[in-house]
């Protein structure tokens, strides 16, 4: 059990990462077959072909090379593939961002023309698969539901799903596949015991159609949280070894956040997939870092290009963290994760300087950090609430407006991942 102790508006000094990286020289010219298109397969594909979430397919010579200087740019500038987090807190594993040398093939490939070179050359390069390596169980919403913004544009419901295992088991892996991929904001996947199921079930039982309304995404009881997805995450593996514990009583709530910004709500039926295991060397427990006082309190001012906030928490218990995930909305522009040690030392978990809600992600570590009974869990969240940063609704961009802890509005909260 955690006991909480509570701190506001706090600041921590997190490095500043300054890239004067220059690219190498590559030995010979690069060539779309021998040298480009193996790097678009394997890093560029999975948005940038036919019918995929990016506008412009790269899957051929032909629609790649009239693109050659657009491609370089923005390689070299490391927007694209995208990749939010600074290299110069803890490591990731699985980084997607390109190294120089593979930038400079892009960049030296377009001021050579965009040559094609010998097919011959080829090599595929292996593309690493994007869902689990294997699916043991499948939950979906009790039935299908079509979002009500209720003259907004956003509806955040819960649903709650029975378990169907009969033993105790571990969920290692975790994926959603959403049934209305363009309305759904962000998804979360939480515990409840069989102690908070009668009031769930009251709402549920309460409210007229499938689930019950829950804004800010908050579930009275939740005791686990098993994993969350948004736009662009791909499914998530736990660290070897550990797993999130859920028994036959416990229950799913499933919370669905829909954003209907264009056309017309279409109906969605989200399903989940599980990887389990029966058992595990540590149980994994994701420590939510924000400050409950921003679920009633969180006040945005209109027209501030940069509005902090910020907030610190002491977890009281030694543990191991793993991994993190970071979330705000689309007004969200920089943040951190980090430890603030009883020593006065702080360790960067996560930085993102540019943040870009469509390309959030969680993030697992090559190795653990210890975290004392005394240190602190930091999260700092900076917003741009001018007209220049809002969102598009049926194209047309929204008016500033003070913002607060909505579905519609914004939030800043961070999942801290620790195993015992």
């Amino acid at each position: 059990m955690f006991i909480l102790l509570l701190w506001g508006c706090v600041d921590a000094d997190f490095p500043e990462c300054q890239s004067d990286e220059v690219l190498p020289e590559l030995q010979s010219e690069p060539t779309w077959h021998a040298d480009v298109r193996p790097l678009v397969e394997e890093h560029c594909s999975a948005c940038h072909s036919p019918g995929g979430l990016a506008p412009i397919p790269l899957d051929t010579y032909e629609s790649a090379a009239p693109l050659a200087e657009l491609m370089a740019d923005n390689v070299h500038a490391q927007v694209m593939p995208p990749w939010l987090p600074v290299d110069c807190c803890r490591a990731i594993k699985d980084r997607k961002a390109l190294d120089a040398e593979q930038r400079a093939v892009f960049v030296q490939w377009a001021q050579a023309g965009a040559p094609e070179g010998d097919p011959t050359e080829y090599i595929p390069t292996p593309v690493l698969p994007t869902g689990l390596d294997r699916v043991d169980l499948r939950l979906e919403m009790p039935e299908e539901y079509t979002p009500d913004p209720g003259g907004g544009t956003d509806d955040t419901r819960c649903f709650l799903i029975d378990w169907p295992e009969e033993e105790r088991t571990y969920v290692t892996g975790f994926d959603v596949q959403p049934g209305a991929p363009q309305q759904v904001h962000h998804v979360t996947a939480l515990t409840v015991t069989r102690l908070a199921l009668p009031t769930l079930q009251t709402l549920d039982a309460l409210d007229r159609r499938p689930g019950w309304s829950c804004p800010g995404g908050l579930v009275l009881g939740a005791t686990g949280w098993i994993g969350a997805w948004s736009p662009g995450w791909e499914a998530r593996e736990m660290p070897e070894g550990t797993g999130q514990k859920m028994d036959p009583s416990d229950r799913v709530v499933l919370t669905m956040h829909y954003s209907v910004t264009s056309g017309e709500p279409q109906p969605d039926r989200t399903t989940i997939d599980l990887r389990l295991e029966e058992e595990v060397e540590s149980k994994l427990k994701s420590i939510p870092v924000y400050d409950p006082a921003w679920l009633v309190g969180l006040r945005i001012p209109a027209d501030e290009p940069d509005y902090s906030i910020s907030y610190a928490m002491r977890p009281r218990s030694t543990r191991e963290i793993v991994g993190v995930n970071f979330h705000m909305h689309e007004r969200g522009i920089s943040g951190s994760v980090g430890v603030l040690h009883a020593d006065g030392s702080t360790e960067c978990l996560l930085q993102i300087d540019n943040w870009d809600y469509e390309w959030q992600g969680d993030y697992s570590f090559e190795e653990p950090l210890r975290l004392e009974r005394d240190d602190k869990l930091f999260v700092e969240c900076h917003f741009d609430n001018t007209a220049s940063n809002q969102r598009l609704i049926d194209g047309v961009p929204e008016q500033p407006r003070t913002l607060s802890w909505k579905e519609d509005e914004e939030m800043c909260v961070a999942f801290v991942h620790t195993r015992k």
